[in-house]
């Protein structure tokens, strides 16, 4: 089993706080450290706890949030971060690319929008532990994934893409009986993913019966 993403929730806001450690805990795969309302006390906990994520906001009582990710940066310390914060100015929003954020959200943040950042963080976590990556990897984390065709929805194609994220190969009609969907419409999301080397297909001829086609994340 995969160990939760150790996560450091910087925001001065103690309700913002205990809803992202709410949304957190009910991901499942995300253990919340701790929270801190200003940058000093952020600094002492990462140096103690080591988080491997951060929910940072830039607004602080004390200074910028996304000052801190500057000095862990600079010690080449693995975090990852997620913006979560009212900052929406360009300079904000630059520094956090140039320091490889995963995500940035504006507030509010809906749950749907913050569960994307999360599957971001799933994303690149999981590529830091291989040792090398293909292209449709880096695809994923270069660059934003297009929007879905027409014809196909895109809360639909989020779930379809997590549901082959638990790893193993399945088939279309194992993805459509866990997400409700019946075999075709399962299969059509499965075959665009294809199409975007998000996923591979294989045919299982093993068994009685037609050849079953089973995708994997690729």
């Amino acid at each position: 089993m995969t160990p939760p993403i150790r996560t450091l929730i910087v925001e001065d806001d103690p309700r913002i706080a205990a809803l992202h450690r709410g949304l957190l805990e009910g991901a499942g795969d995300f253990e919340v450290l701790g929270t801190a309302e200003t940058l000093r006390v952020a600094r002492a906990m990462a140096e103690t706890l080591r988080p491997e994520l951060l929910l940072l906001d830039v607004y602080l009582p004390d200074g910028r949030g996304l000052d801190l990710l500057r000095e862990l940066r600079a010690r080449s310390e693995r975090v990852d971060a997620v913006l979560l914060t009212a900052a929406s100015d360009i300079p904000s929003v630059q520094d956090a690319l140039a320091l490889g954020a995963a995500d940035y959200l504006v507030k509010p943040s809906s749950p749907e929008r913050f569960a994307l950042a999360l599957d971001r963080v799933r994303e690149r976590a999981a590529l830091w532990k291989q040792d090398a990556v293909r292209q449709g990897h880096l695809d994923a984390l270069f660059a934003r994934l297009p929007a879905p065709p027409a014809g196909l929805d895109p809360d639909t194609l989020h779930r379809v893409r997590a549901a082959l994220r638990g790893g193993g190969a399945q088939s279309a009609r194992e993805i459509g009986a866990l997400l409700g969907l019946s075999r075709v419409t399962a299969w059509r999301y499965l075959e665009h993913l294809v199409e975007a080397g998000e996923a591979t297909a294989e045919t299982d001829a093993q068994g009685i019966g037609r050849p079953v086609k089973r995708y994997r994340r690729a």
